[in-house]
């Protein structure tokens, strides 16, 4: 299997959950409250290493607490964090997430993300390009993905992008992207355009992945628009399953499987991911995902469907 390399964000999740969200102003009692350890790039690293991958994290946590709970959470989990940025004069990032009727609104404060930047990745670009697939989010400065990108294209390495939060993406670094994964509300503003989601797919064959929550997963695959649905669950909390998405289709990746069963797959992490409370706390291990693949099989891609 290819090895697995995340440069992303690192937060300590905030959890309060509530039958209705305050409107401005309004105060109201929460039901419970939880911490987790989160952070996009985290969250995506955590998804691909339960799932069996090799895999690293380049990410910078600040020297107080929460980066103190942040390490030793990671303990549990096989993400090697040798290239971990400590930074002094930074708090962790933190991210307070409220949840109602397993839907989420979230507030996210950098901190300590801001110094995953260019001098920190040149410090470890060494060692990061010893990795064969390369993962981003975009909850860290974009000079990063900008500056390294094309240093990874010319490698031969695969890169993934999750533009989120969305930003727009450089036409000619589009163009080095192995695979790019916006939602449905992301993609316009990654591409700057207004073009129909059809019509945009149409430009990026292969390339374009864009997820759809419930309504399942778009791409175009050189002829046809595809979409692959989504799993049957009852949903418990949406909070991480993008990221859930994004490790699982890049362990797909990893494992060599094609375009297609790679967002099967990473359709299958994400459903059952949604199933708990919690970004990494609901991410499922190989096990459970192998037991509904092997369902998946048995449909023989019978599922999809083509859109015109």
């Amino acid at each position: 299997m290819r090895k697995i390399a995340v440069v992303g964000s690192i937060n300590i999740d905030y959890f309060i959950e509530s039958e209705k969200l305050p409107e401005i102003g309004e105060t109201l009692l929460g039901n419970q409250f939880f911490l987790s350890v989160g952070g996009k790039g985290s969250n995506q690293a955590v998804a691909a290493s339960r799932l069996g991958a090799q895999v690293a994290l380049f990410g910078s946590v600040g020297s107080d607490e929460i980066g103190e709970i942040f390490i030793e959470n990671m303990k549990n989990e096989t993400v090697d964090l040798k290239n971990l940025n400590l930074v002094e004069e930074s708090h962790t990032g933190v991210a307070f997430i409220e949840i109602c009727n397993s839907e989420n609104r979230i507030l996210v404060v950098p901190g300590a993300n801001e110094y995953t930047n260019v001098n920190y990745i040149t410090r470890v670009l060494d060692e990061l390009l010893t990795y064969d697939i390369v993962l981003f989010q975009m909850e860290t400065p974009i000079e990063l993905m900008e500056y390294l990108i094309p240093l990874l294209h010319e490698k031969g390495k695969i890169i993934i992008v999750n533009p989120a939060p969305a930003q727009k993406i450089k036409k000619h670094l589009v163009e080095q992207i192995t695979y790019i994964t916006p939602n449905e509300h992301e993609y316009e503003i990654v591409f700057d355009s207004k073009q129909p989601m059809e019509e945009i797919l149409k430009d990026y064959p292969n390339q374009l992945i864009i997820t759809c929550g419930t309504n399942g997963v778009v791409y175009y695959d050189g002829q046809e628009i595809i979409r692959i649905p989504v799993i049957k669950v009852e949903p418990v909390d949406t909070t991480g399953a993008g990221d859930s998405f994004s490790g699982g289709f890049a362990v797909a990746i990893a494992e060599g499987k094609n375009l297609y069963d790679s967002i099967c797959f990473g359709t299958i992490v994400a459903g059952l991911s949604v199933t708990k409370k919690g970004a990494q706390t609901g991410m499922p291990y190989r096990n459970e995902v192998d037991l509904l693949w092997k369902e998946e099989l048995k449909h023989e891609g019978k599922d999809h469907v083509i859109e015109n």
